[in-house]
């Protein structure tokens, strides 16, 4: 019966906090590539520039392209995938009761891969999955083998360590055969062929998201950290990151791992309660079954370090971390290793009990945790807008805007605002156009005159790297395509227009507040909406004072008084709650 309950309470709780939530880019990414791209360029073209396997964006197409509205079409799938995984885990799985009722309600379960519709859920889903199926994966292979593709098909992350499962899969037929009769009889064994297709689709998933010599990888150039420090990192810090902590180099869900800075000191400090957590995980296994779990978290922190990590992407060792608990609590043998550690470091009854309570107590914060940071996320989305796309897209249709010419900001790097053209064309990047795929994904047409140049069937990021004469090209048709009406957040015109245009001819209308929700964290960040005074009275749209803003905080500039607020410590939402209230009041 309580099981029953928790689930009905987490579809209640799921769909009234999904209500709330504004989709932000990388999912309306993902939608707008299902919606727009040929099913060619669905297989063949865009996975060398997203990265991961096509199957999300096919899965999208399905409601996109029958015209299923966006967030319906979105959080449908969202909801599907969420309500069978908590189901799997409260009628499926064997982890203990207590345990079962706890995980509908963690951070990364509920909210950051359930709320937040990404394939992170998928991948989450064939984890569970797996681990049921874990105990007749030799009287089975088959199944057990066809989760571990359906795994591989939710994201490179998914494939590296669907690959350690593999390994470890195969290390058991080893020991029980011997080599010289696997390899004899690997057309044979129903094991060994299954793994020989697994391996063939794990080639064919590599070959097909390798990235093409012009895909964007911003850590070409901004890397920072060396590979051993980002090891050092994934390797202790992540399990603490994924479970207990909010260190400050991950502070935002968009911070990449190669780039951002990391403290010494916290660095240590965070590795010490990583090594506690990686002992207490060990005690806690048998000894069958730690290779599960090491094998594929080792060559996961070795890609990560390596190729890419951004902060959202803890969560995988989260759900790694389920799957591998799924099978450990079906092991008769568990907590081997523990007793054997027991018996040699404990001289009396005592100890062995301070023992067993410091891996309870340990085991429970670890759940506990987490369930905070979902409660502080869905009331952060409640009160505040995690994305500002969805409160555009309706100001636009509110005021009759839809046929307006926008200009949006563009991958334009960091130069002196004397920087001749060349050296601009040097730092630019014109396929970089974010905000719009956003806001065109609530519209049947590309809502940004310099997204793709405005084509409807292309209103999504490619991410490519532009040469200086994509540049050169863009910047041109941009020009030709006229004087833009409105502008979301404070493009440089200069680049397209000279001196025929400047802000003086236009007005602020609109800032746009967004939070970057992270467990227990958000952060702010403001986007400035213009509009050109001659077509003003047209729309009916009225300005907003604009107090000749000369920096940037978060994304929206500040005057030089808050400028020296701010340097003096005061908290942004602070500095900007006066002015924000004065224009448009309280938050939703």
């Amino acid at each position: 019966m309580p099981d029953f309950l928790v689930f009905f309470m987490f579809v209640v709780f799921y769909c009234a906090i999904t209500v709330f939530h504004e989709p932000w880019f990388d999912e309306a990414q993902a939608w707008q590539i299902g919606k727009c791209a040929s099913l060619h360029d669905l297989l063949f073209e865009i996975p060398h520039y997203e990265g991961h396997p096509p199957f999300w964006s096919i899965l999208l197409a399905i409601p996109a392209k029958v015209g299923v509205p966006f967030e319906w079409g979105l959080k449908g799938i969202g909801f599907l995938i969420s309500t069978a995984s908590v189901y799997v885990i409260l009628f499926k799985t064997h982890y203990p009761r207590v345990m079962r009722l706890i995980l509908p309600f963690t951070y990364f379960i509920f909210y950051q891969y359930g709320i937040i519709v990404r394939p992170y859920g998928l991948m989450m889903l064939f984890f569970l999955l797996l681990s049921i199926s874990f105990p007749t994966r030799h009287e089975k292979p088959l199944l057990f083998i066809v989760l571990l593709m359906g795994l591989c098909l939710t994201g490179a992350y998914a494939i590296v360590m669907s690959g350690g499962i593999a390994i470890c899969y195969l290390w058991e037929i080893l020991k029980e055969k011997g080599i010289k009769k696997t390899l004899r009889g690997i057309l044979t064994d129903r094991r060994t062929l299954a793994l020989s297709a697994l391996l063939l689709l794990a080639i064919l998933l590599v070959l097909e998201i390798m990235p093409r010599s012009d895909t964007y990888v911003p850590l070409k150039t901004n890397a920072n950290n060396p590979f051993l420090l980002c090891l050092t990192a994934a390797f202790f810090t992540f399990l603490g990151e994924s479970t207990l902590t909010t260190g400050s180099w991950f502070s935002q869900d968009r911070l990449l791992l190669q780039q951002v800075y990391i403290n010494t000191k916290e660095l240590i400090a965070f590795s010490i309660l990583g090594v506690i957590l990686w002992i207490v995980l060990v005690s806690i296994s048998s000894k069958k079954l730690i290779k599960y779990l090491l094998i594929p978290y080792i060559l996961f922190a070795f890609f990560a370090s390596a190729v890419y990590f951004s902060v959202h992407h803890i969560g995988v060792v989260y759900i790694l971390l389920m799957f591998w608990l799924g099978i450990l609590f079906q092991d008769p043998d568990r907590y081997e290793i523990g007793q054997k550690w027991i018996i040699v470091l404990s001289k009396t009854e005592r100890d062995k009990l301070l023992f067993k309570y410091a891996v309870l107590l340990i085991g429970t914060a670890c759940l506990l945790v987490p369930v905070y940071w979902n409660i502080f996320a869905c009331f952060q989305d409640i009160q505040k807008d995690y994305s500002c796309g969805t409160t555009v897209a309706k100001w636009i249709r509110d005021n009759n805007l839809e046929n307006c010419r926008f200009l949006n900001v563009w991958g334009r790097g960091s130069l002196d605002k004397d920087a001749t053209e060349e050296e601009i064309l040097l730092h630019t990047n014109t396929y970089m156009v974010g905000m719009p795929v956003e806001i065109s994904a609530y519209f049947n047409h590309n809502i940004c005159m310099n997204l793709n140049f405005g084509h409807d069937d292309e209103a999504y990021i490619h991410h490519k790297m532009a040469t200086v004469d994509d540049n050169k090209a863009a910047l041109i048709r941009w020009r030709e395509s006229g004087i833009p009406d409105i502008l979301l957040q404070k493009p440089m015109l200069k680049d397209i227009y000279g001196d025929k245009i400047s802000y003086e001819d236009f007005s602020l209308v609109l800032i746009l507040p967004e939070h970057r929700i992270w467990k227990n964290l958000s952060q702010p960040a403001y986007t400035p909406v213009y509009a050109r005074k001659d077509i003003m009275e047209k729309y009916g749209l009225k300005p907003i004072q604009d107090k000749g803003f000369e920096y940037y905080i978060n994304g929206f500039q500040i005057t030089d008084e808050m400028k020296q607020q701010y340097e003096n410590g005061v908290p942004v939402e602070e500095i900007l709650k006066p002015y924000l209230d004065a224009i448009f009041g309280e938050e939703k």
